[in-house]
C-alpha cells in the first residue's frame, strides 16, 4: 500500500525540492502540497492523508498549532517536522516531538537545488523505514492513546529484584514524547543517578535536555566529560558522541567519546549499557528501553545481563516504534513490559526497593 504524502511548507522552493525528493520513492503517494496549516487541513478533511510533512515556522497557522489540530483530528496521521539549524527552530521542534511528531527532516543549507533534492533523499531513507513500520504496526484508532491506561498485570518477574546503582535509558524513535511522559512523572526524592542516551543530532540534544529540565522535579542535563554522576541527577548522551559511565577513585563520572558509530547510531545505547555493566553491573543497574526502531540496546543488556540487571522495556501497545523493545523482549530478556504513562511509578517502586534492600 502506498503511502498517501503531504507536504507543509511557506517555501515555494522547499516545496518543490521536497516534493522531488520524495517522488523518489516508489512507496510515496504525494497527494499534493500545502503553504499553510489552514491549506493543510482542509485538505486533509477532502483526502487524508497516512503521512504530513510540516514545517515548524510559518505564516498564520504555525507548525505547532497545525500538529495540535491534526493530532486531535487525524491521530493516525504520521507528521514529521520540518526543521532548520536555528535554535529556535531546535526548541520548537523539540516541543514538536513531545506533542506527538514522529520524527524531523533538517533543511539542507546550500544553494545547489539538485544537490538539495539528493541530500534530502539521504535524509529521508531511514524515516521513511520509520514511518512503514509505523503504518504498517498500527491498528484502528491506534492513534487515540487513553488518558488513564489500564496497567497488564505484571508478568512474573525472571530477575530476582535487588539493589541498583543506577538507572540507564536507552531510547530513539518516538523518544521525546515518551521522555516526557516519563521523567517529569518522577518524584523529586527520586534517589538514583539516570543516564540516557536518545538517537538524536547534537544541536537537538541539548534542547531536549532544557526542555525536560523545565519539566521535570529532577534536574536534566546534557552530559559533559567529566560530569559526575550523581543521585537525583539525570545526564543525557549529547548527539554525535557517545556517552560511557567508568568509576574513578570510587566514583561515578561520565565520559564521551567520539568512537565510531554502532547500529548506525552515535550515541548508540549498547556503548552506554556497556559501560554502566563495567562500573555498575557488581551493584546492580535499572536498565529502561523505550520505543525505537532497530535493536540498539539489545547487545547492551546482554552485557548487563551477564551481572546484575533488571531491564524494563516499554509495552509495545505505548510504543510509537516497538523496535528496541521488542528485540530486547523477543531475546527473553525483558523482566517487565510497562505503559509508558505509568513508566515512572513502575521504577520509583523499584528504586525505592532497592533502596530498602540495601538500607533496611
Amino acid at each position: 500500500m502506498p503511502i498517501k504524502t503531504l507536504v507543509v511548507d511557506d517555501s515555494v522552493l522547499f516545496r518543490k525540492a521536497l516534493s522531488e525528493a520524495l517522488g523518489g520513492f516508489t512507496v510515496i503517494e504525494l497527494l499534493g502540497a500545502a503553504a499553510n496549516g489552514s491549506i493543510a487541513l482542509k485538505r486533509m478533511a477532502q483526502s487524508p492523508a497516512d503521512l504530513v510533512f510540516l514545517d515548524v515556522h510559518m505564516d498564520g497557522m504555525d507548525g505547532l498549532q497545525t500538529l495540535e489540530h491534526l493530532r486531535a483530528g487525524f491521530p493516525d496521521t504520521v507528521v514529521v517536522m520540518v526543521s532548520d539549524s536555528s535554535t529556535r527552530t531546535e526548541e520548537t521542534t523539540i516541543r514538536a516531538l513531545e506533542m506527538g511528531a514522529m520524527d524531523f527532516v533538517q533543511k539542507p543549507e546550500g544553494s545547489d537545488f539538485q544537490a538539495s533534492i539528493d541530500e534530502l533523499k539521504q535524509r529521508l531513507r531511514g524515516i521513511l523505514s520509520h514511518v512503514e513500520v509505523r503504518l504498517l504496526s498500527r491498528g484502528p484508532g491506534s492513534g487515540i492513546r487513553p488518558a488513564s491506561p489500564v496497567v497488564a498485570a505484571r508478568p512474573q518477574v525472571k530477575t530476582a529484584v535487588g539493589g541498583f546503582a543506577i538507572v540507564a535509558v536507552g531510547v530513539s524513535t518516538g523518544g521525546p514524547e515518551a521522555l516526557a511522559r516519563f521523567i517529569p512523572s518522577l518524584p523529586a526524592d527520586f534517589w538514583l543517578p539516570i543516564v540516557m542516551v536518545q538517537h538524536m543530532p547534537a544541536q537537538f540534544t541539548r534542547s531536549l535536555a532544557e526542555s525536560l529540565s523545565r519539566k521535570a522535579r529532577l534536574p536534566v542535563a546534557e552530559a559533559q566529560e567529566g560530569d559526575a554522576v550523581l543521585p537525583g541527577r539525570i545526564l543525557l548522551a549529547p548527539g554525535g558522541t557517545h556517552l560511557v559511565v567508568r568509576r574513578e577513585h570510587g566514583k561515578l563520572i561520565a565520559g564521551l567519546t567520539a568512537d565510531p558509530p554502532e547500529n548506525s547510531c552515535r550515541p548508540a545505547v549498547d556503548v552506554l549499557f556497556r559501560s554502566v555493566a563495567a562500573a555498575c553491573g557488581d551493584s546492580g543497574v535499572l536498565a529502561v528501553v523505550l520505543t525505537g526502531m532497530g535493536s540498539d540496546g539489545l547487545a547492551g543488556v546482554q552485557a548487563l545481563k551477564k551481572k546484575k540487571c533488571y531491564c524494563i522495556t516499554q509495552s509495545e501497545r505505548s510504543c510509537v516504534v516497538y523496535g528496541m523493545p521488542r528485540a530486547i523482549a523477543e531475546a527473553g530478556l525483558s523482566d517487565e513490559s510497562v505503559d509508558i504513562d505509568v513508566m515512572a511509578v513502575r521504577v520509583s517502586e523499584l528504586a525505592y526497593f532497592s533502596q530498602a534492600h540495601l538500607y533496611p
